[in-house]
């Protein structure tokens, strides 16, 4: 795709949308963002193999989501319960 092609499409996409600020990255993020909500159901690997990108970056930038959907002690239960 042609840089220009490319412009063009995000022109016609912002303005389908009337989302002025919409970029690229701004996809990108929210839709690795509504992946990571779905962890476990997704694993992380599959998450970055979608993006074309590493295990670890998802990690690192998306850690805090990881956190919030962790239930430790939950974990620690289930696994002493026989």
């Amino acid at each position: 795709m042609t840089k220009s092609s490319y412009v063009k499409m995000w022109d016609s996409i912002r303005q389908k949308m009337d989302a002025p600020g919409l970029t690229a990255h701004i996809f990108r993020h929210n839709y690795c963002t509504n992946l990571c909500y779905q962890i476990p159901v997704i694993s992380i690997k599959k998450i970055a193999e979608l993006l074309g990108d590493h295990e670890k970056m998802v990690i690192e930038v998306y850690n805090h989501i990881l956190l919030e959907k962790e239930d430790a002690e939950k974990a620690v239960e289930q696994a002493f319960d026989f």
